[in-house]
């Protein structure tokens, strides 16, 4: 059973009627007025983070990012979270101490409120878990595609998983570690694109993988044209120079948290007016699949994202 499955599975056993419950970026729950978003994100060192190259502000203020990268998925705006965190006996003292003060920049700088949670010693693993509670007025779920669609999204991929594989390598540069350590959640655009788009989610575990979980909830299928990906030359420079495989990372490198989105044609040319940027990479079609065409051959990827399963 993959990742996938087992939430199909988890939603059959859980069906959730006060409202839309498992299977999206958020859990949406109408109020009299709009919809209160709520969603958490769990953090595990040595899964999500390492110590070795992660301070205690990057790991405050990334458990933050990941969260409020849901609330953008959604269209919506962030309120308060609930923190839920378990503590080595190495991350006591000091380093727990800058965690929180960076925690509260991170309530400032995102304008939201640490409302509760609760905190436990733990035996060796530092553990963290966040739920976070926003609102919208026009939530966009994941179901929406609709064939003809165009695919479009909102800023450059593939450079948070670029900067985890040089971590990894013991090389540090600082723009491409910076974007994996700390994303940067698109709030403000995610709230324009709520006006225009039929469906969107954030790009967390990958392009592929995330793009086949809308084409899955949606029952449609998409064709992608890897050219038009945004890619920078600085970025191929440095997969050339490094040895590692470009469309890898930018297909199925995740934690890029931009936000991927379907949009008619003419929803589209409405919202080129506002000058947010976005890149239309593809088109939603009948067939079932994600596929990706490169210099006009189909393009086969030995893995398509993160999967918590494999």
């Amino acid at each position: 059973m993959d990742e996938n499955s087992f939430v199909k599975y988890l939603k059959s056993e859980f069906p959730f009627t006060d409202g839309t419950g498992i299977g999206d970026d958020t859990s949406i729950i109408k109020r009299e007025n709009g919809f209160q978003l709520i969603t958490m994100d769990i953090l595990i060192e040595g899964v999500h983070f390492n110590h070795s190259y992660f301070t205690p502000e990057e790991i405050a203020a990334r458990a933050l990012a990941v969260n409020l990268s849901d609330i953008a998925a959604m269209g919506g705006e962030p309120e308060y979270f609930f923190l839920g965190i378990g503590f080595p006996e190495n991350f006591k003292g000091e380093k727990l101490e800058r965690f929180f003060k960076e925690l509260k920049n991170g309530c400032k700088n995102w304008n939201v409120k640490l409302a509760g949670g609760d905190m436990s010693s733990s035996p060796d693993k530092l553990f963290i878990s966040i739920t976070m509670v926003g609102n919208s007025s026009n939530p966009i779920r994941r179901d929406g595609a609709k064939a003809g669609d165009l695919i479009g999204i909102s800023r450059v991929t593939g450079e948070s998983s670029l900067g985890m594989e040089l971590l990894k390598r013991g090389i540090n540069i600082p723009y491409y570690s910076g974007l994996h350590k700390v994303p940067d959640p698109e709030i403000a655009k995610g709230v324009v694109f709520s006006e225009f788009v039929n469906s969107m989610i954030d790009v967390s575990d990958g392009l592929m993988i995330d793009l086949g979980r809308i084409m899955d909830s949606s029952n449609k299928g998409a064709r992608i044209k890897y050219e038009k990906i945004p890619v920078t030359d600085e970025m191929k420079a440095i997969c050339d120079k490094y040895e590692l495989k470009e469309t890898e990372l930018v297909l199925a490198g995740g934690e890029d948290f931009s936000l991927l989105f379907t949009i008619s044609p003419e929803k589209e040319k409405k919202m080129k007016k506002t000058a947010v940027e976005y890149h239309i990479i593809g088109d939603v079609i009948d067939e079932e699949g994600v596929i990706v065409e490169y210099q006009g051959k189909l393009l086969e990827l030995r893995r398509k994202g993160f999967d918590h399963f494999e």
